[in-house]
């Protein structure tokens, strides 16, 4: 298959960039992943040791080689330069252009816009620059805050799935979420 498409390592939106993960953000991702307010409806964390967050990093950016998933770090600009969350695309199928799309922010940057400009930015990534036809989030129904950010960023809800998140020990039903490409 010929390669038609752009990997692009850093974008912004005025003062609010997304870069890829490097190795240097082993401490951020693991003091971040310890935040229970944040990993309540995560697959991640907590992480045990800064040891695991950089086992973890060290995945990521082998599986960024391989163009099978893109994890990126966003990052506010006022007068200091913030790493305030990430956001992801992974399980990317490019026979079928599609991918999952995922999203955290630490929680004091919560319900100010900030998750929304990063969702939409790497949507741009994923439609404009991957090629990706289909984006799709599985978010639990309890989370009723992520099905609003996605909605506002144009995924429409799809169907439940029973039972298909397990966080902490305990299954959650899921809302599937999809946007396609046409549709922006």
């Amino acid at each position: 298959m010929i390669r038609d498409y752009d990997i692009i390592e850093e974008i912004n939106d005025g003062n609010l960039f997304l870069r890829k993960i490097s190795k240097d953000d082993a401490k951020f991702v693991f003091k971040s992943l310890n935040n229970e307010d944040l990993i309540m409806y995560l697959s991640l964390g907590p992480l045990k040791t800064l040891e695991h967050s950089k086992r973890l990093i060290k995945g990521y950016l082998k599986y960024w080689d391989n163009n099978l998933q893109f994890n990126y770090i966003i990052e506010l600009f006022d007068d200091n330069k913030l790493k305030i969350g990430s956001v992801s695309l992974w399980n990317i199928n490019w026979q079928h252009r599609r991918a999952q799309i995922g999203i955290w922010l630490i929680p004091s940057f919560w319900s100010k816009g900030l998750a929304e400009k990063s969702l939409n930015l790497i949507k741009n990534i994923a439609i404009n620059h991957l090629k990706i036809n289909r984006l799709e989030a599985y978010i639990a129904i309890e989370n009723k805050k992520s099905i609003s950010l996605f909605e506002k960023c144009g995924f429409n809800k799809e169907g439940i799935l029973k039972e298909y998140l397990n966080f902490h020990g305990n299954y959650h039903d899921a809302i599937i979420m999809g946007c396609l490409k046409q549709k922006n």
